[in-house]
């Protein structure tokens, strides 16, 4: 199998200087350096930083392009979300995915809605989910599908919860599609779930920081809409209540952002009902 190089780790994006990382250690290689290589891959792919989901999605499919043993699966990657990214180990993967586009069923969209992991021949109970892929797939010389989702995490809430940790929506899908008939050996199968956990774990990351900005940015908006109903009730004597009630009035009527109208006040620049002079 032709040896590829891994992917740029994040530690190394910042220093250009930094050696390159080892290339894929082939069949017949001592033990000790495929563990080492699953190492900096779960690192890597569990890393905090922030990087392009299109990027992640990458990393995902080569690393297990590198450690899926021989021959290497096609691997399709796909993260949730608006719009979903997806990435294909190759040509014969990227097929198979815009196949599953066209004929509205297949192995990732039935991940995304929640099936569980699974590892099926392209006949019988594949073909009962979905008859005509599992006929296009077998056409391209697939006999083999092995699904496994990117597990999130929800918590129960609310004084009638339970409490504790529950499994939530997937936050992504890793297909991999195997020209070879029988099932992955277990020492192959580890490492991916491996792989696909840290990757897990990352999306986690980054979701939990989109939602932390999110919160500070409320509470900013929130601090100026307070400052400027405080503002406005000093300036022409109303309650506080009454000031919001008319700047909510107008931000709707003359379709502007509430929290630029409150900062307009705030800085002097307010249109004219809201400025000093008004009465």
């Amino acid at each position: 199998m032709e040896a590829f190089p891994l992917p740029r780790l994040a530690m190394d994006a910042a220093d250009p200087t930094a050696p390159r990382p080892p290339q894929c250690p082939q069949a017949g290689r001592p033990a000790p350096e495929r563990e080492r290589l699953l190492t900096r891959a779960l690192l890597d792919l569990a890393s905090p930083e922030d990087r392009e989901p299109a990027t992640h999605a990458a990393s995902l499919v080569e690393y297990v392009r590198l450690l899926g043993g021989e021959p290497a699966p096609h691997a399709v990657a796909v993260l949730a979300g608006r719009p979903q990214v997806t990435a294909g180990s190759g040509p014969r993967a990227e097929l198979l995915r815009e196949l599953e586009e066209q004929l509205g069923e297949g192995p990732v969209r039935d991940t995304l809605a929640g099936a569980p992991a699974a590892e099926l021949p392209l006949e019988d109970a594949a073909d009962a989910r979905w008859p005509r892929f599992a006929a296009r797939a077998r056409e391209l010389g697939v006999l083999r599908v092995s699904t496994v989702p990117l597990a999130d995490v929800a918590y129960e809430k609310g004084p009638g919860a339970a409490g504790g940790a529950r499994p939530g929506p997937p936050l992504g899908a890793l297909v991999l599609y195997s020209d070879v008939a029988g099932p992955w050996p277990g020492d192959r199968s580890a490492p991916v779930s491996a792989l696909v956990g840290a990757a897990a774990l990352h999306l986690r990351h980054r979701r939990t920081r989109e939602h932390a900005r999110q919160l500070e940015q409320a509470l900013r908006s929130r601090i100026v809409i307070e400052q400027a109903k405080g503002v406005l009730a000093e300036r022409f004597g109303c309650p506080t209540d009454g000031a919001f009630a008319e700047l909510r009035r107008y931000a709707r009527a003359h379709q502007r952002n509430l929290h630029d109208l409150a900062r307009s006040v705030v800085d002097g620049t307010a249109p004219p009902p809201f400025r000093k002079e008004a009465r």
